[in-house]
């Protein structure tokens, strides 16, 4: 333990240029912002991600319009901006990492404004630097965080950013004007921000000879936003979805939330039902978790106002904010299993501030939150081993260095150090690093192009004569488990979806001359199995692949097919047939002119 502590107070390096709240957001905004691009290429839960391509296409084909989705408007914009940039690229929208990772683009900036935040408190309250270190790295790394968003595909995130700038500037008299704007923002980004009321509104009453002035530019932020809705005709039904249905959505006393009725009645209740098996009718309704649940947190949330009535520093501020998002899950019905995600950000600032007294109540609550959301969306997936790889070699080749050279390291953040840099360079940077990602997403999602000339036919076209296949049967143009042909988040239209060991018989015209395609593993399987691909005739072999492995980029191919009346195609197991969703795609036969 002592070696730890001695290695945190090692990061901070001599300082020339920089003061400690610039460095200390340098570094952890750094490693805040590649634990979340890491984690972004851990699987997402499908149905979630549904929802995000299925309200991304209606936006795309109608704009606000057509938008029927249940969520907020402000996330709707960022929405709207993904809708456009598949238009302009021309790609499908599809559940891919391509979607999974615009979407999350104002989570990675929330999670870094929290880090920014953090480092300032932390500077201004001088906290020691090993301390301040070990709180900085629960901001930037935070499990539940991670979690939530980059790992999971959830922007929860996001609307808590906006909630922490309005309990920030309710509290001080030169930002009180920001407050009520910010909180406007928050409820407009997720309606469950309605949490942060009693705080909020306690502070905002006691100092109303000056709050009320933050009005007029709240009304303005409310009616910009929600004016292209307006314009579009949409705006009722919007509102509606967002903040009316979805309280009645899922009618259950818990949705996998592990909370009090979790405890007490069990997943998937209806929480209308009152306890003891007394009757649904008349007053004996009011014994049911739906208004139990409610009486318990408008009676915590009438202390808390109380309490905020008197809160005269942030300490208490987030204190209560955090508590109030705590009660938020364990005693309102109808909770998600991630719900508890909003106590987070408050409980990072609570913890900034006030360590001695938080730091058990902020870790007690991380666990819980991290543990329930791991139960339902955890980390895996195949695009993570390159990851892990990588920085397994990166960090052997740096012991090898301070092995040899012990001085390196120290002589290389001293110089680091002499360099000057702004503080918002980890927002450029995360940025620049977004922009290049999203060249490359853009370049390896776009459908490879085919348009048949009038000799060229595809395949699949023809009937297969027989097969064998260890593993289901063959499918044409879709993958072995019937979901659309995709091998590297490059969807294919045409192809057949198989599964190793196989083989597909095919007769050819009399005037076929060249077979040409493409096969990869298909990423249903996240990444694994491995497999080889062969095209066969009587006469031997004609092409072979070689070892393709799942996370590979479609590999093409060509046979020479001239003068052979049939051809087998064959996928290799190559050992075990483990994960091995093998495609073959765009199948075109060049026929003799």
């Amino acid at each position: 333990m002592k070696g730890f502590i001695k290695f945190l107070r090692s990061i901070e390096v001599p300082q020339a240029r920089w003061n400690r709240a610039t460095l200390a957001f340098l570094i952890w905004g750094s490693l805040c912002l590649l634990a979340n691009l890491f984690c972004t290429n851990a699987n997402a839960f499908g149905g979630d991600q549904g929802y995000w391509a299925d309200w991304v296409k209606k936006l795309a084909e109608g704009g606000f319009e057509k938008f029927n989705g249940n969520y907020p408007p402000l996330y709707v914009f960022w929405l709207w901006v993904v809708s456009k940039v598949y238009v302009l690229f021309d790609i499908p929208i599809d559940k891919t990492f391509m979607l999974k990772f615009l979407c999350l683009w104002p989570v990675y900036f929330a999670h870094l404004a929290l880090v920014d935040i953090a480092s300032r408190l932390v500077s201004k309250i001088k906290l020691e630097p090993a301390k301040a270190n070990l709180v900085l790295a629960f901001v930037a790394l935070n499990p539940a965080l991670l979690l939530d968003g980059p790992i999971w595909g959830q922007v929860d995130m996001f609307p808590c950013i906006f909630g922490i700038a309005a309990l920030y500037c309710v509290n001080f008299r030169s930002k009180m004007k920001y407050a009520a704007l910010f909180f406007a923002l928050a409820l407009l980004a997720k309606f469950q921000m309605i949490l942060l009321l009693p705080i909020f509104g306690g502070i905002f009453i006691r100092k109303y000879k000056i709050s009320w002035r933050g009005l007029p530019a709240m009304a303005v932020a409310i009616v910009l936003v929600l004016l292209p809705f307006f314009i579009a005709g949409n705006l009722s039904g919007m509102l509606s979805r967002a903040y009316v249905n979805t309280t009645s959505q899922y009618p259950y006393a818990t949705y996998n939330a592990a909370n009090l009725w979790m405890l007490t009645v069990g997943n998937l209740s209806a929480d209308a039902t009152p306890f003891f098996n007394l009757p649904k009718e008349g007053i004996w309704s009011l014994l049911s978790p739906a208004w139990i649940g409610k009486i318990l947190f408008v009676i915590v949330s009438l202390y808390i106002l109380k309490c905020s009535l008197f809160a005269r520093n942030l300490r208490t501020t987030f204190k209560l904010a955090t508590f109030s998002s705590f009660a938020f899950f364990l005693l309102l019905p109808g909770m998600h299993e991630r719900y508890l995600i909003y106590a987070i950000p408050f409980a990072c600032m609570w913890l900034v501030l006030d360590l001695r007294k938080s730091w058990f109540w902020v870790a007690c609550i991380t666990l819980l939150c991290a543990m329930n959301i791991e139960m339902v969306n955890g980390l895996k997936g195949g695009d993570l081993w390159p990851w892990i790889s990588a920085f397994g070699v990166i960090v052997f080749a740096a012991a090898s260095v301070h092995a040899l050279f012990p001085k390196f390291f120290p002589l290389l953040a001293y110089a680091i150090s002499r360099l000057s840099l702004p503080r918002f360079t980890p927002y450029v940077v995360l940025g620049l690093i977004l922009v290049v990602e999203l060249s490359c997403e853009v370049r390896e999602s776009r459908p490879i192009e085919v348009e048949l000339l009038p000799n060229q036919m595809y395949l699949t076209d023809l009937k297969i004569d027989r097969y064998t296949q260890e593993y289901g049967s063959p499918r044409i143009n879709r993958s072995v488990e019937g979901k659309t042909l995709m091998v590297k988040n490059r969807q294919f239209e045409h192809g057949i979806g198989s599964h190793a060991s196989s083989s597909l018989h095919f007769t050819l015209p009399a005037n076929a001359e060249y077979l040409d395609f493409y096969v990869g593993v298909d990423d249903e399987v996240s990444g694994g199995g491995s497999v080889k691909f062969i095209v066969k005739s009587d006469e031997g072999e004609l092409w072979s692949s070689g070892l393709v492995r799942g996370n590979n980029a479609p590999v093409p191919g060509r046979a020479k097919v001239a003068g052979l009346d049939h051809i087998v195609l064959v996928i290799d197991a190559d050992g075990d047939n483990a994960y091995d969703h093998a495609d073959w795609l765009s199948l075109i036969l060049t026929l003799k002119k």
